[in-house]
Formats: C-alpha cells, structure tokens, sequence
C-alpha cells in the first residue's frame, strides 16, 4: 500500500509541477522518485522510471521555454536585466596561491671579513694650515703680464703662423670682406684654430646682426 501510495504521490507531484515549470522543485521530485522504485521489482522500477524521466524531460522543456520567454520579454526594449550578483557562483573574483612550499629557504651568505685600516699606505692626511696657505700664495705670486706671456708662448708651440697664413691667402683670393661661416666651410681648419688665427693675425672682425649670430660676423 505504501508503494502504491508513492507512485501516486509521484504522478500528482509531476502533474502539479507541469502546470507551473518555473517554480517546479526538481530535487524533490528526483527525491521522490527514488523513495518510490527503492521496494519495487525490476520491471516495475523499469515501468515507473521510464515514464517518470519521460514527464521529467517535458517539464524541463516546459520550464526552458518559459524562461527563454521571459528573456526575450525583457529584451524587447533592451538588454536583460539581471540582477548584480547574478553571475557570483560562476565567475571567479579572486584567487590566492601559497607558493610557500615551493620555495626554498635560503642558504647563508658568506659574511665579508671588513679590512683592517691601514694607516701607513693612506694617501690622506693631515696638512698645516700655514702650509697650505703658504702654497697657495706662491701659485699666484705669477703677475697678469706673465700669465698673458705664458698664454702666448703656449699659442706659438701651436703653428699659429700657418692659420694666419691660410686666412690671410683666402681672404686675398677671395672678395673682402667675407663672412666667417664661409672662412670655416672653406679652410680645412677647426674653429678654434680659426678664431686663435683671427685673433693673433691682425685681421678686422665687424659684427652685423644680433650678438649671437655668428653668421653676421664679417672679416676683412
């Protein structure tokens, strides 16, 4: 009787659950199901169970049709709306790694013994005050006229002569006066050898144009 009783209550529970599949509880009837073919002999259970999975299989297509109604009915005029936890359960929102036990422990590094300070190879030391004074006067005991003259002496060891030499033949080959950019382009001279030559030759620079403009600079 208790069987019998069972398999009713199954057919009346599916019955219900296909007039209203969205709000059908499935795990009570799976439940169900099983506490009804548990006393029951094979063909039975085989009778039983295949027209169970049979209205099953209609109630969930029942219920997925009723939900991608729904769907569609929202989206009509516009996207689903869903709720903002909709996707928690699915969607990972974060992750921890103990990587802890991959990880070995480090060695202990051999210390580096400090040396020993060595107070008589030190190149530093102590100087007296009247000492460096003393010094320091005698490096500027030389007057202006003798640095100008060891300026000049250092700027003859140099050939000065031929870059006059160079500058004034260019010039007389050339229409004067010329400017310096195209005294630089033609001789084959650097520009400081240029100005040192200018400088010492007795030649006449004229600025034309603003200060900084060293294509304004004539000579002649």
């Amino acid at each position: 009787m208790k069987v019998k009783q069972l398999e009713l209550d199954l057919w009346d529970v599916l019955s219900t659950a296909r007039q209203t599949p969205e709000d059908a509880n499935l795990p009570m009837v799976f439940k169900l199901l099983d506490l009804t073919l548990i006393d029951l002999d094979t063909r039975s259970q085989l009778r039983i169970a295949g027209e169970a999975v049979g209205l099953i299989a209609d109630l969930f297509c029942d219920r997925s049709s009723f939900l991608f109604e729904e769907l569609h009915s929202r989206a009509a005029n516009g996207e689903p709306i869903m709720a903002d936890d909709a996707f928690d359960r699915y969607v990972r929102q974060s992750m921890v790694v103990d990587f802890d036990q991959f990880i070995e422990p480090l060695q202990s590094l051999p210390r580096k013994i400090p040396e020993q300070t060595k107070h008589g190879n030190s190149i530093v030391g102590a100087i007296d005050k009247e000492v460096l004074i003393q010094a320091l006067e005698q490096e500027s005991l030389l007057s202006f006229e003798e640095e100008f003259e060891r300026a000049i002496i250092t700027a003859h060891a140099e050939d000065i002569s031929s870059w006059i030499e160079a500058i004034a033949q260019y010039i007389e080959n050339n229409f004067s006066p010329i400017r310096l950019i195209d005294l630089q382009s033609a001789l084959p001279l650097p520009i400081v050898e240029i100005w040192m030559g200018l400088l010492l030759g007795d030649f006449k620079l004229e600025q034309r144009g603003s200060f900084y403009d060293s294509n304004k600079i004539w000579i002649s």
